[in-house]
């Protein structure tokens, strides 16, 4: 999903296949291993805060370069060197007692980007903002080519309709229904096997006080769906509705 400068990928790691419904749900069988996939479409360094089923695995922030991509597989924290994988709702064992069935946040992949402010003069140049920087890259992209800058706002949304209702309200409810039948249950993320990727910490200048969000909600879905190619529609920022939760 992209919203203006930046988007947001889920990809599978090595094998296995997901995908990204216009809902922002992101389908996916359990014990998938997987990345996340980040754009820096713009012109300026940027900051991206991650948080997943409700918790943060980016401390301070993880520092995407201008036209770059960074796939991110474990949390930036020392310490945790497992990968991202997807876990099934009623894992007590990953999810606590619950088995997540009551957390609402459960499969949420929300990420926050700020742009680093152009500084006017060498005399800016102190940091007051220290984030972490992927080294090495696990994998290489070319880059995009410089373009102008985006004339989205950092908090774009989809267009209005002329009720003042998002465009996402105009799906057919033919297509609602289909993206319930895609999704067999709820899921959320847990750490599994070694990750080799490794973060060193950068000093950024003053950051933009308002973030562009892009919010996905990963769940298990069925294997019809998952190896369906037809074309996605619109998107919403609202966040993915969580499917309910089963025994």
């Amino acid at each position: 999903m992209r919203v203006g400068d930046f988007s947001v990928e889920v990809v599978p790691y090595r094998e296995g296949r997901v995908r990204e419904l216009d809902s922002g749900h992101v389908l996916a069988r359990p014990g998938q291993v997987y990345r996340l996939r980040l754009r820096n479409h713009g012109p300026l360094n940027a900051v991206a805060a991650i948080d997943i089923d409700g918790k943060s695995v980016t401390d301070s922030g993880l520092v995407l370069r201008p036209w770059s991509v960074t796939e991110l597989e474990r949390p930036v924290r020392n310490g945790e060197q497992g990968r991202f994988t997807v876990i099934a709702e009623g894992n007590e064992r990953v999810f606590g007692p619950d088995g997540g069935r009551d957390n609402e946040a459960l499969g949420v992949i929300r990420t926050a980007f700020r742009r680093e402010l152009p500084r006017a003069s060498s005399l800016d140049d102190v940091p007051d903002h220290v984030a972490s920087f992927d080294r090495p890259a696990p994998r290489t992209f070319d880059p995009e080519p410089p373009r102008r800058p985006s004339r989205f706002s950092p908090e774009w949304s989809p267009p209005m309709n002329v009720a003042g209702a998002p465009l996402v309200d105009r799906i057919p409810a033919h297509r609602r229904r289909l993206v319930e039948e895609s999704i067999e249950s709820a899921a959320g993320t847990g750490l599994t096997g070694q990750s080799d990727q490794e973060f060193v910490p950068m000093h950024l200048g003053p950051l933009e006080t308002e973030a562009t969000v892009i919010t996905l909600r990963i769940t298990i879905g069925s294997e019809a769906a998952l190896q369906d190619d037809s074309p996605r529609a619109l998107r919403s920022d609202r966040v993915p509705e969580r499917p309910a939760a089963r025994p």
